[in-house]
């Protein structure tokens, strides 16, 4: 089972509970996933089962696309509806006010990332540092959001469209716009609608995996793993290239290739290893799939 599964994550389980849930579901020992999702949020979750694992390092550099709802007035110590609230006050923006803030952060930018995250501080996780009340002074990260569209509002509730560069943090930008207005906000609801090439409408529910189990056809519903890797050039090799790169052996590097690490295929079309180019003409093995045989 060396396959992609996108998974419909539901709300209140966090991501390393999702994969516990897929595991004993499919009964794959090696099971992992790519693009955490908070517990609060629903939808696209990269898993990656059997040898995929072993790709998780590629793959997090997808960008993302979200349908979020800020609420307005309020602000909370996490910057969703999971935390405290800090703060409350009058929402007087008017709609066009609020349209003209949102379109304010397309483009790139140095984001705060909320102090409840999962970023390490000193080798410790800072939302743990925060849950014991440590003043944390989190560093800016040049992040990208390309897109903000599909705004609806109602009342204090501002729902909308967004793709963004990974390393974004969603909780940041409804607090940021809620900074901007002047009245405060935090993240109501999160959903992922889109990893990479990863669609929410390639997804399953954990429901519907358990039902692909039981009837016995959860392959039709799995992805290739090399799906997950496509900034990386494609090189096909004979049998006596592949035999070299399972020994640990160089071979030589075609002349077209253009980025530094390669995708191998073996002679029935496999994908057999990730290879890094050295000296411009050769290749030597990144590391060799398990499912290579």
């Amino acid at each position: 089972m060396n396959s992609l599964l996108i998974l419909d994550k539901p709300q209140g389980l966090s991501s390393h509970s999702a994969v516990h849930r897929v595991r004993k579901i499919t009964g794959e020992e090696r099971v992992g996933h790519a693009g955490t999702l908070d517990p609060m949020a629903t939808g696209v979750l990269l898993i990656l089962l059997g040898s995929a694992v072993r790709l998780s390092e590629w793959i997090v550099d997808h960008d993302k696309k979200y349908r979020a709802t800020v609420k307005l007035g309020i602000e909370t110590d996490t910057y969703d509806a999971t935390g405290n609230v800090t703060a409350t006050r009058a929402v007087k923006s008017s709609e066009n006010e609020i349209r003209a803030a949102l379109a304010s952060f397309v483009g790139k930018q140095n984001q705060i990332p909320p102090a409840h995250s999962a970023i390490q501080i000193q080798g410790k996780r800072a939302y743990k540092l925060a849950r014991q009340g440590v003043e944390l002074e989190m560093q800016p990260r040049a992040v990208e959001i390309y897109s903000i569209e599909n705004i609806t509002i109602e009342n204090d509730l501002v729902a909308f469209d967004v793709h963004c560069s990974k390393g974004t943090y969603i909780r940041s930008l409804a607090h940021d716009l809620g900074a901007k207005l002047g009245a405060g906000a935090h993240l109501a609801a999160l959903r992922r609608t889109a990893s990479g090439n990863f669609s929410i409408m390639q997804s399953l529910t954990l429901e519907q995996v358990g039902d692909a189990v039981a009837r016995g056809d959860l392959e039709k519903y799995l992805l290739p793993m090399d799906l997950a890797i496509p900034q990386f050039d494609a090189v096909y090799l004979n049998q006596t290239e592949t035999r070299a790169i399972r020994n640990g052996q160089f071979i030589a590097a075609p002349e077209n290739l253009t980025t530094p690490l390669v995708r191998a295929y073996d002679e029935h079309k496999n994908l057999l290893a990730i290879l890094e180019r050295v000296s411009g003409n050769q290749l030597k093995p990144k590391k060799v799939l398990n499912n290579a045989q």
